[in-house]
């Protein structure tokens, strides 16, 4: 459902998301900039936005002991055959070369 939200209002559920987090662990916005290693306007911005680098993401899920929920985030579909493989990726279907015709020069 949340690949049908624009991405600003994602990115705002997100901030929000890691607002509670930070809450139920009962750390404060100064101490989770600490613990991540990042500046206290780096933590307030990403709370009520969304906003921030990758890098600022993954340190405050670190810090919160949230990181591993990323290991999904890019995670590729199992699939079942080279055909879905190629398909997905945009692949021509695979092609056997013709045969030459007898006698024809070589």
């Amino acid at each position: 459902m949340i690949d049908l939200l624009p991405a600003p209002i994602v990115c705002a559920q997100l901030g929000e998301r890691l607002r509670a987090l930070r809450l139920v662990r009962n750390f404060g916005q100064a101490e989770l900039a600490a613990r991540a290693g990042c500046s206290l306007s780096a933590v307030r911005r990403l709370e009520a936005s969304g906003q921030g680098s990758l890098e600022m993401v993954v340190r405050v899920a670190q810090a919160l002991q949230a990181a591993d929920g990323l290991g999904s985030l890019f995670e590729l579909p199992a699939l079942t055959s080279i055909a879905q493989a190629e398909a997905m990726a945009g692949t021509p279907a695979r092609r056997r070369a013709s045969r030459r015709a007898e006698g024809a020069a070589k």
